[in-house]
C-alpha cells in the first residue's frame, strides 16, 4: 500500500468516523473508498466491517445509561448474533461477481434509509405502539435486519430503530440505545466470520480503523456546530451518486 493510498484511507476513515458521530453514513463512505483503493468488493466490505465496529462499540458505551431493561432484549440479542453471524457467512461464499452486482443497490437501499433517519422520530416518537408485538415478530424481523447488517451494514441502524419504535414500548432514546448494543453485536460476529475466512485486507482496515477512531473524537466536538441537514444531504448526494457509478461499472 502505498503512502498516498494510505493517507486517502485514514483522512476518509476519519471523515466517516466523523459522520458516524454526527448524523451517520460512515459506511457510505468506507466502502467505496476501500473499492477505489483497489480492494475486490468482499474483501473492501469486510475490510469496512472492521474499520466501523469500534464505533458501533463506542455509541453502545456512551448511551448505556439511557439502556433500559427490555423483556424481550435476550431474544433480540440472539436474533441479532445469529442473524449477524448469517449475513457475514453469506458474503463468505458470494462470489466478487455477484456482489459486485447487489453493492449498487445496497448502496441505494443505505442511502435511502439514511435520508430517512430524520422522520423517524416525527412518525413514530409521539405514537408508540400501545401494544408491543408478539416475541417471535419481533425476533423474526431482528434477525432479518441482522442478516442485512452483517452482509452490508449500511444504514441497519436506521432499520433496527425503525422496527423498535414501532415494535416496542419506551422512549426513543432507550430505543436507541437497544439498537446501538445490538450493532455491535452483529458487527461483532460478522467481522468474526470475516477474518476467519480471510477476507479482511489488514493493512488498509487499520489504517482506516485509525483514520475513524480520530475522526469520532472530533466528531462528537463538531456534534453541537455542525449544521447536520446540510452534512445529511451532502451524504445522500454522495449516496446517489455512488450508487449510480457502481450501476454503471456493473453494465460495462
Amino acid at each position: 500500500m502505498s503512502p498516498a493510498t494510505a493517507a486517502l484511507l485514514f483522512g476518509v476513515g476519519g471523515v466517516a468516523g466523523v459522520l458516524n458521530a454526527v448524523a451517520g453514513g460512515g459506511t457510505l463512505l468506507t466502502f467505496p473508498a476501500l473499492v477505489a483503493a483497489g480492494l475486490p468488493p468482499t474483501v473492501a466490505n469486510a475490510t469496512s466491517a472492521v474499520s466501523q465496529w469500534p464505533g458501533y462499540v463506542a455509541a453502545s458505551w456512551a448511551g448505556r445509561q439511557t439502556l433500559r431493561q427490555q423483556p424481550q432484549r435476550a431474544g433480540l440479542m440472539w436474533a441479532s448474533a445469529l442473524g449477524g453471524l448469517a449475513g457475514g457467512l453469506l458474503v463468505t461464499v458470494v462470489s466478487n461477481a455477484v456482489f459486485a452486482g447487489l453493492v449498487p443497490w445496497l448502496i441505494l437501499l443505505a442511502t435511502v434509509l439514511f435520508w430517512a433517519g430524520p422522520q423517524l422520530p416525527r412518525l413514530t416518537g409521539t405514537k408508540q405502539t400501545a401494544r408491543p408485538w408478539p416475541a417471535p415478530c419481533v425476533w423474526t424481523a431482528q434477525f432479518v435486519a441482522a442478516v442485512y447488517g452483517g452482509f452490508f451494514g449500511g444504514g441497519m441502524g436506521i432499520m433496527m430503530l425503525a422496527l423498535f419504535a414501532l415494535a416496542l414500548p419506551g422512549p426513543l432514546a432507550s430505543l436507541n440505545a437497544l439498537k446501538n448494543l445490538m450493532s455491535v453485536l452483529i458487527a461483532g460476529v460478522a467481522v468474526i466470520a470475516f477474518v476467519v475466512a480471510g477476507l479482511v485486507h489488514w493493512p488498509s482496515g487499520l489504517v482506516m480503523l485509525a483514520g475513524a477512531v480520530s475522526g469520532g473524537v472530533y466528531g462528537a466536538r463538531l456534534a453541537q456546530r455542525l449544521p447536520q441537514r446540510l452534512l445529511r444531504a451532502v451524504v445522500v448526494a454522495l449516496g446517489l451518486v455512488l450508487s449510480a457509478v457502481f450501476f454503471w461499472r456493473t453494465l460495462h
